[in-house]
């Protein structure tokens, strides 16, 4: 008997609190008996739809640098009032939510406002909107969007950049319908990290322009180098450093020139392999851009004085050695000495005082280097371009380096 009376507890229970299709078709019908899609949502059509628009990102897809465009997948979240769409609960066996085709009810034509691709219709005939018994509509299309974003390359690849995606009310005013607020911003919870860009701050603003509703969210990237670093600025510096030492092979090797053609060659193919990994805009140039130019620059330079000093030192010694040569020949030579006489400070006797090594140093050097600058050679012009354009072009080579690297790390 208790076990019956139990059975029939729970029947009467699960009938009660149970709604089957016929009751829930009978919802939908009452409903819509007199609902027309076309009527904005509201019981005083003198006032607005009010409208809250959140943005769930997923990933980003991509940034193109040269279109400036940004591509991501994510899906809105829209909620507003139906006032046409309310029931009571209690008289209708306990319903309090209907899911129904997006293109059922009314829904606000949202468009993204600075979009690529032409306006399309976000979401789908297989889209469901979720409708509360308050009225209460939640509709959540998804969508690639195809964003327009103003690209700054100048400090590649440590550029920051700020992409915004603006989504607008297309044919109603904001007297008919207004984006008031944006609860949830940019939501992040569902995002796959980039393997390029990392998002370091999102914002939402809701803004009127004139007789426009709109919603803007901006999203703040920062590119991650690493890549860039070991795929481009790596094997440049290394290849800038191998053009200089040019300056190290003698002449008499043979080798110089086609050194210099060979490592000016390889730098002029690499550079044609990594052009298409280099952002291109003729309103932001990249200080490495810049820094490619002057590599270039160098390359093409150092040629030239390699072929002039080649031909310099196989030039017959019958030719006179202008004066010009002869003081570059001095200046090299006079460095060396100074070096020397640096070097040799530590070994010199202390017996003699210090006016005694002035007095010796003053008398012999500049005798022995004059004796040395008219005895030279064309071999010794050719000896002294090499010591001289290799400190000159590893200085510029350095600083060069470390400007750029100060430029575009901080």
């Amino acid at each position: 008997m208790t076990v019956a009376v139990l059975y029939l507890t729970i029947a009467v229970l699960g009938h009660a609190s149970g709604q089957t299709p016929q009751q829930v078709k009978s919802l939908i019908t009452d409903l819509f008996s007199s609902y027309d899609k076309r009527i904005r949502p509201v019981s005083d059509q003198s006032l607005p739809v009010i409208l809250d628009v959140s943005l769930n990102l997923i990933s980003i897809i991509g940034v193109d640098e040269v279109n400036e465009k940004l591509e991501t997948s994510g899906y809105l979240t829209v909620q507003w009032q139906d006032s046409m769409l309310t029931w009571d609960p209690a008289v209708n066996n306990g319903i309090e939510r209907i899911f129904l085709p997006q293109n059922e009810i009314w829904k606000p034509d949202l468009v993204l406002g600075n979009g690529f691709k032409k306006f399309e219709e976000f979401g789908g005939s297989f889209y469901f909107v979720d409708i509360l018994n308050t009225g209460n509509v939640l509709w959540q299309p998804f969508q690639v969007f195809e964003s327009h974003c103003a690209i700054d390359t100048t400090y590649f690849p440590y550029d920051k950049e700020v992409c915004e995606i603006v989504f607008l009310v297309w044919s109603y005013t904001v007297f008919d319908v207004e984006i008031r607020k944006s609860a949830e911003g940019v939501d992040l919870i569902g995002y796959k990290e980039s393997g390029v860009w990392e998002i370091t701050h999102t914002e939402a603003r809701v803004s009127k322009d004139s007789v426009e509703s709109k919603v803007t969210f901006s999203i703040h990237l920062k590119r991650k180098p690493l890549y860039f670093v070991l795929n481009i600025i790596v094997p440049i510096l290394f290849l800038g450093l191998l053009t200089i030492l040019v300056f190290v092979l003698p002449v008499d090797s043979g080798e110089k020139m086609s050194y210099a053609m060979t490592v000016f060659l390889s730098f002029a193919v690499f550079l044609t392999i990594i052009n298409t990994q280099l952002p291109v805009s003729s309103d932001s140039t990249s200080v490495l851009s810049f820094y490619l130019l002057l590599q270039m620059s160098m390359g093409v330079l150092i040629l030239v004085i390699t072929a002039l000093q080649i031909r310099l030192h196989h030039r017959d010694a019958a030719v006179p050695i202008s004066r010009l040569f002869r003081i570059i020949v001095n200046f090299e030579r006079c460095l060396k000495c100074y070096k020397s006489c640096l070097s040799s400070k530590a070994s010199t006797s202390p017996l003699k005082s210090d006016k005694e090594k002035h007095t010796d140093n003053s008398l012999e050097m500049p005798g022995e280097i004059l004796q040395e600058t008219n005895d030279c050679e064309w071999k010794d012009v050719a000896s002294a371009i090499d010591s001289l354009a290799f400190w000159f072009f590893l200085i510029l080579y350095l600083s060069l380096t470390a400007h750029l690297f100060l430029s575009i790390a901080i």
